[in-house]
């Protein structure tokens, strides 16, 4: 029995920094996930394992959760290899948070994207400045501004965190919000499937 996909909530459990370690999310259809970094560790990453449905609409927004939350995020998108895709920092010179961008007409942010394959990517949510490295240590991607939609400068995977999060003092400042576009496969596509599948089960029980 199929049952149609559904928006979710997900309040992130033990996502890490690395591939190995980020939270898998591919069954789930977030549309939005909750969570908290370290009080103590200020280099703290969580990341998660996200599948594109809809790849013209594939957007990444942090807001803010309300009490303790983070003001200063960033938002990193990798390939289902590890490769860097794009990041971003700051939404604008006024907006600390991030935005990563779609290419369809609900982009959510004032830049626009680029309409990206289907199938699975990783999402990183860091402190403001602290942006991944690849197996030599070497940045990933190399801003000129905080406010940029920046591609990478490496090809080679994320294997760590410069750690160079640009923090205040209040460790208090732990929430993060993060809204998705995307995730959840387009109507056609369901209903496509959906058909395909009973076609399937009529088949196989006029043969039994």
């Amino acid at each position: 029995m199929i049952t149609p996909c559904s928006a979710a909530l997900i309040v992130a459990s033990g996502a890490g920094p690395t591939l190995a370690t980020a939270e898998d999310l591919t069954g789930l259809f977030p549309t939005e996930i909750v969570g908290t970094l370290s009080g103590t560790d200020q280099n703290d990453v969580s990341m998660f394992r996200i599948l594109n449905m809809d790849p013209e609409n594939f957007s990444a927004l942090t807001v803010l959760p309300g009490a303790f939350g983070i003001p200063d995020t960033v938002l990193t998108l990798f390939d289902w290899n590890g490769v860097g895709v794009y990041l971003n920092d700051d939404i604008s010179g006024a907006n600390t948070l991030s935005c990563l961008p779609s290419a369809g007409a609900g982009n959510p942010c004032p830049t626009s994207g680029t309409v990206l394959a289907a199938g699975i990517y990783y999402l990183a949510i860091s402190r403001s400045q602290n942006y991944p490295v690849d197996g030599s240590n070497s940045e990933i991607f190399n801003p000129v501004f905080s406010t940029d939609l920046v591609e990478p400068s490496s090809t080679s995977p994320v294997a760590g965190w410069d750690g160079n999060a640009f923090t205040s003092p209040d460790f208090d400042l732990v929430n993060y919000d993060i809204v998705l576009t995307g995730t959840v496969p387009e109507p056609a596509t369901w209903l496509f499937t959906a058909g395909a599948a009973l076609v399937f089960g009529l088949l196989r029980r006029r043969r039994q």
